[in-house]
């Protein structure tokens, strides 16, 4: 189930996510090779990235990765500062956004559950020529 969100965060910081119900599992092997193969279709880091005001889902990947997705075929790779301890165990979460539409690296922050972490890179992920190669996944 998604559930979008926007509240004031400041006065120069409004979230502007996505609450994603649902249970994460805690990281594994499993998460080493999706964050490898998110990894090789990802693009160099950028300094922010505009979405369309919802996403399509999300998936830890064990220690400070998280993807969320934008549309179906594309994708974000987000590392998090340290410390964050509990991302992998991520329910739900959420972006911050400083306008309410662009997710700027060093700014913004990724929300979940009862926590934040501040976003250290942002890496456009083609996930439409990872389906085509058969590697996707959740």
């Amino acid at each position: 189930m998604t559930r979008f969100m926007s509240a004031a965060a400041g006065t120069m910081l409004a979230l502007a996510g996505l609450l994603l119900a649902g249970c994460n599992t805690p990281p594994n092997r499993t998460d080493a090779v999706a964050r490898g193969n998110f990894l090789k279709y990802a693009g160099p880091p950028v300094e922010s990235f505009t979405y369309l005001g919802h996403y399509n889902g999300f998936r830890t990947l064990g220690g400070r990765d998280v993807v969320v997705w934008t549309t179906v075929n594309d994708a974000w790779l987000i590392t998090v500062m340290e410390p964050c301890p509990n991302l992998p165990y991520a329910n739900g979460l959420g972006l911050t956004s400083a306008n309410g539409a662009t997710v700027t690296r060093s700014v913004d922050w990724v929300k979940f559950d009862h926590g934040r972490c501040r976003i250290e890179t942002l890496r456009h992920v083609d996930y439409l020529a990872m389906k085509q190669a058969g590697i996707a996944g959740p």
